[in-house]
């Protein structure tokens, strides 16, 4: 019996190895973001070193090269930290601080190999102190922008981050700490094995379905793809076009759901014209586009020199002048103040000369 079990051990551990190999390879194999796949590619191969390095028996069998898995399995949620930063974020940059976490991993692993005692301790819960963090803060990048987010791929792979990472994650560090102290039961060491067969099967299963549209890189203008929508889908796109030009982005808590129900169309068909039709991978930036666009021909309206920027903020939904300064900054560079001085200055000028 214990030589069945370790049989059907090893066969899904070395099943979900190859179906993470296989994961790692499509990633590197799309035209898209080089970050966002080369994280993926790192997530995909650390959960397969993982899968051996975690077993007793595969370590046993191959000695000293279990090593060589060690490095990648301990960076597992660091690296698919990364893959949702990248993917959840469509104007993601690279920050020096994104490598602290992988710094910390290893620092706090390098602790554990320590003698017994209290810095290994510290070491130990540090360690896990980090993954859970780590999946603390991509739950909460799943959540966070999970109405407003227009790409429907993405909206259930946010869905499914949320339901069953946190699960996931609990039963990892649970097995981790437990395995520290002393051999895992073969029942709890074979379901370990079978929750990272059926992982790696359904993001398997994830990435080999997945459009080209849901990694793309980020560009600075909307990419509009009307060819994709049908005859009835483009006389909604004018309806919403036409509702747009009078002003419908400009109402106070404007909602993906109010607006749908402004316009008479489901909620879903609604993302799918501001996405396909208007090009937007997210419903905030939508509003933002046009919202900033509209403030910058007021400031730049001498007719609206004395115009207040909180009256226009204001005026253009927004429920308080932070959030418009930060969106207009991002967007263009420059405080509304700035902007507007700059723009009357040349008015002024060319009027001058």
């Amino acid at each position: 019996m214990e030589g069945a079990s370790d049989i059907a051990d090893l066969l899904l551990r070395g099943g979900a190895a190859a179906l993470n190999l296989f994961v790692a390879a499509q990633f590197l194999r799309r035209p898209a973001p080089q970050f966002l796949m080369a994280a993926g590619s790192l997530f995909a191969i650390s959960i397969a070193a993982y899968g051996f390095a975690s077993s007793d028996l595969i370590a046993g069998a191959i000695g000293r090269a279990t090593e060589l898995l060690v490095v990648p399995a301990v960076l597992a949620s660091a690296f698919f930290w990364w893959f949702a930063l990248a993917l959840f974020r469509d104007d993601f940059a690279w920050r020096h601080a994104y490598a602290l976490p992988p710094v910390l991993l290893l620092a706090f692993y390098g602790m554990r190999q320590l003698p017994e005692g209290p810095i290994r301790t510290s070491g130990e819960l540090l360690h896990q102190l980090v993954v859970v963090s780590l999946l603390i803060h991509v739950v909460s990048l799943a959540v966070r922008e999970l109405q407003s987010d227009l790409v429907d791929a993405r909206r259930r792979f946010r869905v499914v981050v949320a339901l069953a990472l946190p699960a996931v994650g609990l039963a990892i560090a649970g097995t981790e700490l437990y395995g520290l102290r002393q051999p895992l039961p073969e029942e709890l060491g074979l379901a370990q094995s079978l929750m990272l067969a059926t992982l790696s099967f359904a993001f398997a299963v994830w990435t080999t379905g997945l459009r080209q549209n849901l990694f793309v890189t980020f560009a600075s203008a909307p990419q509009p793809r009307t060819d994709l929508l049908g005859p009835a889908e483009r006389l909604e796109l004018e309806r919403l076009k036409s509702a747009i030009s009078k002003g419908a982005c400009f109402e106070p808590d404007l909602s993906l759901g109010s607006f749908a129900r402004r316009l008479a169309v489901p909620e879903h068909r609604l993302r799918r014209l501001i996405n396909k039709g208007l090009g937007y991978r997210n419903f905030a930036a939508f509003l933002a586009d046009h919202r900033i666009a509209e403030a910058k021909r007021r400031l730049a309206d001498p007719q609206n020199a004395r115009e207040q920027v909180a009256s226009i903020a204001f005026g253009l939904g927004y429920a308080s002048l932070a959030p418009f300064n930060r969106a207009f900054r991002e967007l263009t560079g420059l405080t509304p103040t700035d902007y507007r001085a700059q723009a009357l200055g040349r008015q002024i000028d060319s009027g001058n000369s």
